[in-house]
């Protein structure tokens, strides 16, 4: 059975938490008929016990130099919007290094997005610490039926210098399937075990996409989009 994978009380604790965030996020999301949610997958998979970049959302130019200070440089800025967009592609995610930077990105970042998409609502920008690592490995779950199994397991693995390293496209058939191939070293089965938590806990999630940054620090989740099926 898929439950015995999260067996500690620590674990069970963050889980009631997440599931109770989760199930306001499916009520949110069915009243505006959601499609898939961004930013609300972090926070989502916050309270499943992933270990993210640190973050705060800002609306105005004032609120993010304060927040910049507080989370200190390097940062990432990233367009928050109200329907999931792959952000650069459409110009909605900078690099900054000091106040200067900010003070030219901000604007930046929102002006792409509302020239480029402006049927999008830009509900504000996120500021991220940047993880330093020399791999991104990005993550996706998919499924075709409101089941907890079969769904496909596809992982890709990207270098700092841009050399694409192994990449692996899996059907997990059932909980022998999931156990054999999830990973066994302490920091990727800690996020793992998050995953599989709300993935297997909420049929009603489609896809499931997330990019983790690592090497030579503890991987660090950087991105995430959920993704339901019509409601």
């Amino acid at each position: 059975m898929w439950k015995e994978f999260f067996k500690s009380k620590e674990w069970e604790k963050g889980f009631k938490l997440g599931k109770k965030k989760m199930k306001d996020l499916l009520e949110w999301a069915k009243r505006g008929q959601k499609e898939g949610v961004n930013l609300e997958a972090l926070e989502i998979l916050e309270f499943y016990g992933l270990p993210m970049a640190p973050y705060r959302v800002v609306k105005s130019q004032d609120e993010v130099y304060q927040v910049a200070e507080e989370l200190g440089y390097p940062l990432v800025l990233k367009a928050v919007t109200s329907k999931v967009i792959h952000k650069e592609d459409a110009g909605a995610v900078a690099l900054v290094s000091s106040k200067e930077m900010v003070a030219r990105a901000y604007p930046s970042v929102l002006g792409e997005v509302a020239s480029r998409m402006p049927w999008l609502s830009i509900m504000g920008v996120l500021v991220q610490q940047k993880v330093e690592g020399d791999k991104k490995h990005e993550i996706g779950l998919e499924r075709s039926k409101k089941k907890a199994f079969p769904f496909r397991w596809i992982t890709r693995l990207l270098k700092r210098d841009g050399e694409e390293g192994e990449s692996r496209d899996i059907e997990v058939k059932d909980a022998n399937d999931l156990a054999m191939h999830t990973p066994q070293e302490e920091e990727w089965r800690d996020i793992y075990q998050g995953i599989w938590a709300l993935w297997l806990q909420y049929p009603q999630i489609r896809r499931l996409e997330l990019d983790v940054i690592c090497g030579p620090a503890p991987p660090k989740v950087v991105d995430a989009k959920i993704f339901f099926f019509q409601f």
